[in-house]
């Protein structure tokens, strides 16, 4: 014989301690029974909810974002506040004992262990991947009450406080948002509008110095150049031509000698070396001066100072030869002294006015230099003018091009500015606009919303107890805790029963053994 334990070692302690097991189960499942029977019933209504999207996303979108069920989440909780419950709770007339005690908060949490939210998911393609994916399509809001009508009512306004929250939310979101677009549109706006006035002025300080007409400035410098150029070699040619004629002019007498203002010249001349050597009263004196008379109204000439100064002219360049020849008290050198004093007292008796003879030229040779001498000054003059503009607009082009890497800092810096705030308000202005219809959407109802697509049923029996299950249950646990408790009794107990026992203990076989003779006096107890 081995020390192995056999089947018939269990059933031999099953019937040792079959009284123990079965008042240990008999106990704990009485318990379950009681239980089961004096448990109150608690009945469950759930109202499911549809998440619907009248208009997609795509073409509208929408300013509530976020996964469905982090939005479910936000929603579960802004109903489940105290407030909000014990509205429920007074409505409905739930919890009378804490709503007297005016203790929100109890009666909230008590709610809110009855209150069960759960989201109903479900196998969808997704368009853009063509994917299989998991979505949520709709969520069930459930109350546990002690009575089935007390459920119902609640879980019916639990959702529609869930659809007014969702629609209340999605509301002041999308208002929001708007809002905030609208003010940073009109922001950006006077923003932009100072920028405007800032590159207006700053265009309007730099014009002719702006980086786009950094070519023309340079393609006008060196035009302007070569006009100068230009006008500087017209220049030197009128200069040559000026002096030329000059010379001509020079070698030219203005009147002819047969010619009234000829003979008129000759006449001064002779009259004035007469009065340099005679008195006033002398015969070809007064001869001269009345001939000079005559041929001054015949011709025009009513200013004598030209003769005088040309006269006074050649006079002082005699005297001056006369001094080189003789000295002072020569004759001729007094004679002289004499004739330039004369002179020079006329001069300065005589009326200013211009120069030479009032009456024109008629010695055409003079004419025809004259002409062509005022025409050289003429086109001498409008040259210089020329050539004076063309250096001040060198100047100017020259300044512009000079200032223009300075000036385009500035406006880069400007109109850096001005696109950044540009980009910023087109990008602003879309989603104003794209909220604006967003609000609208929401006020409408046609994005995501939520509708009962199964209202609140009358629950027809209790969610819990499961009363046959807690039965089971407590038989179940009875017989396993009345087994486990007679197996620690059994192996608590050091009585040796059996051969098998006693080769364990003693290491030996036993030689006999002798069975067990019932013989009426033994006590029940010690019956093994």
């Amino acid at each position: 014989m081995d020390g192995t334990t056999h089947l018939s070692d269990y059933l031999a302690i099953l019937r040792r301690r079959r009284r123990q097991i079965l008042r240990v189960a008999g106990a704990i499942f009485a318990i379950a029974v009681i239980l089961a029977v004096v448990l109150p019933p608690v009945y469950r209504s759930t109202a499911k909810l549809l998440i619907e999207q009248e208009v997609p996303q795509d073409m509208v979108p929408s300013t509530v974002t976020g996964y469905i069920n982090q939005r479910i989440k936000v929603i579960e909780t802004r109903v489940l506040t105290p407030d909000n419950l014990t509205k429920v709770a007074e409505k409905l007339d739930l919890y009378p004992d804490e709503r007297k005690a005016s203790d929100k908060r109890e009666v909230a949490n008590r709610m809110r262990n009855n209150i069960k939210v759960e989201t109903v998911n479900a196998n969808v393609t997704d368009p853009r991947s063509g994917a299989s994916v998991t979505a949520t399509v709709a969520f069930n809001v459930s109350y546990d009450a002690s009575s089935p009508e007390m459920a119902q009512k609640v879980a019916q306004e639990l959702a529609t406080l869930f659809i007014e929250e969702n629609r209340a939310l999605r509301t002041a979101k999308a208002r929001g948002a708007s809002g905030f677009l609208n003010e940073e549109e009109e922001r950006l706006s006077k923003h932009i509008a100072e920028l405007e006035s800032k590159l207006a002025a700053y265009k309007s300080k730099n014009q002719g110095r702006l980086p786009e007409l950094m070519n023309l400035n340079m393609q006008m410098f060196d035009r302007t150049q070569r006009e100068l150029e230009e006008a500087e070699r017209q220049i030197y040619t009128l200069e040559e031509r000026k002096v030329e004629l000059q010379s001509q002019l020079a070698l030219v007498d203005p009147h002819t000698g047969n010619s009234p203002g000829g003979r008129l010249r000759e006449l001064q001349g002779e009259y004035l070396a007469a009065i340099s050597r005679y008195s006033p009263e002398h015969p070809d004196v007064i001869r001269l001066k009345r001939e000079i008379e005559s041929l001054k109204q015949q011709t025009g000439a009513t200013n004598d100072r030209g003769a005088l100064e040309a006269e006074y002219k050649r006079a002082s360049a005699d005297l001056a030869a006369a001094r080189e020849k003789y000295s002072d008290d020569h004759p001729d050198v007094v004679k002289l002294k004499k004739t330039v004093a004369s002179l020079e007292a006329k001069l300065k008796r005589a009326p200013a006015g211009p120069t030479g003879f009032s009456m024109r030229p008629d010695n055409p040779a003079y004419v025809t230099l004259q002409t062509q001498l005022d025409t050289v000054d003429l086109n001498l003059k409008a040259m210089q003018e020329q050539r004076d503009r063309a250096k001040q607009r060198m100047a100017e082009y020259e300044a512009r091009v000079t200032e223009t890497p300075k000036v385009e800092q500035e406006g880069l810096a400007l109109q850096r500015d001005y696109d950044a705030a540009m980009k910023k308000y087109r990008e602003i202005k879309q989603n104003s606009m794209g909220a604006q219809l967003a609000l609208e959407l929401e006020k409408e109802q046609r994005g995501e919303r939520y509708s009962i697509l199964e209202s609140a049923e009358l629950p027809d029996h209790p969610e819990r107890p499961n009363r046959r299950a807690f039965i089971l249950l407590g038989l179940v646990l009875g017989l396993g805790t009345g087994i486990g408790y007679g197996s620690l009794a059994e192996y608590m107990d050091r009585t040796v029963r059996g051969p098998r026992a006693v080769i364990t203990v003693l290491r030996e076989p036993p030689l006999a053994a002798i069975p067990y003779i019932p013989n009426g006096i033994d006590p029940p107890a010690r019956v093994t």
